[in-house]
């Protein structure tokens, strides 16, 4: 079995000829957070056993269980991705999200063609959103809360109220998902699209950051061009990636057009 868990990740098989289970990492010290915090009863740590996990140890089928049940009391966390990032570290996170989102394909797999109106291609709902980038050349992004959707960080962005125009919707999702009031430079040419939405985005200025947020985002940073590339880099929607990758290159090569004008 493959298990992931706040302390590290580990493969567990029993071998040939042997009575209790094998517990093997690629990381030492995922084995001795193991061993520290939920299974004392693991053997020494052998080093250099295998090709894939060159960390390993072994423990009885008992023992094992009896360190899983303990895991398990142990989950409080809404998002073990999240959980992660705390734990060990946005890297791991990063790597996990990787295998998570490779495992969406069994989606796919489970479930049956789509027929008729179904089979139909989904049509994409318009949305508008703000590119802010200030005076130090540093764009404005915002951390979704428990990474939604796969989202680390990305750009604000929403779908329009009735009777909202485009500029209007675009201002109002910056100010309520990064807590800054902006004004619009001028459109960032093309669309973008995403998992649900076909997104307009504007370049924006600041005018005032009120430092408050809305309950949708756990926190905001600036950040320079390649920080922002990055950061972006870590969230695993993979069309949502491609899309801020896109919009923070468009936004940024138009306000060098510009030349840098705050």
């Amino acid at each position: 079995m493959w298990l992931f868990t706040t302390v590290g990740f580990f493969s567990v098989v029993q071998k040939a000829n042997q009575e209790g289970l094998t517990v093997r990492a690629r990381v030492k010290e995922d084995i001795d957070r193991l061993r520290t915090k939920y299974m004392p009863q693991l053997a020494p740590t052998v080093t250099g056993g295998g090709a894939d996990y060159p960390f390993r140890a072994t423990i009885s089928h008992d023992d094992f269980a009896l360190g899983l049940a303990q895991i398990a009391h142990d989950i409080r966390y809404a998002n073990f991705k999240t959980e992660i990032a705390h734990t060990q570290g946005v890297k791991r996170e990063a790597a996990y999200g990787k295998v998570w989102a490779a495992l969406q394909a069994l989606e796919n797999e489970v479930k049956p063609a789509a027929t008729g109106k179904k089979a139909a291609k989904k049509e994409l709902a318009p949305a508008f959103g703000g590119a802010v980038i200030n005076r130090h050349g540093q764009v404005l992004l915002m951390e979704p809360k428990n990474h939604f959707d796969g989202y680390v960080w990305t750009f604000p962005k929403g779908r329009p109220r009735a009777g909202e125009t485009p500029e209007a919707t675009a201002i109002r999702e910056v100010y309520e998902e990064t807590g800054v009031r902006a004004r619009i430079e001028r459109p960032i040419p093309g669309t973008f699209a995403g998992g649900t939405t076909l997104t307009t985005y504007f370049l924006m200025s600041m005018v005032r950051d009120t430092k408050q947020f809305g309950n949708e985002t756990q926190s905001v940073k600036w950040a320079t061009e390649d920080e922002a590339e990055q950061m972006v880099g870590q969230t695993t929607n993979e069309k949502g990636r491609e899309r801020d990758l896109k919009v923070l290159q468009a936004g940024f090569e138009l306000q060098r057009s510009r030349g840098n004008r705050p």
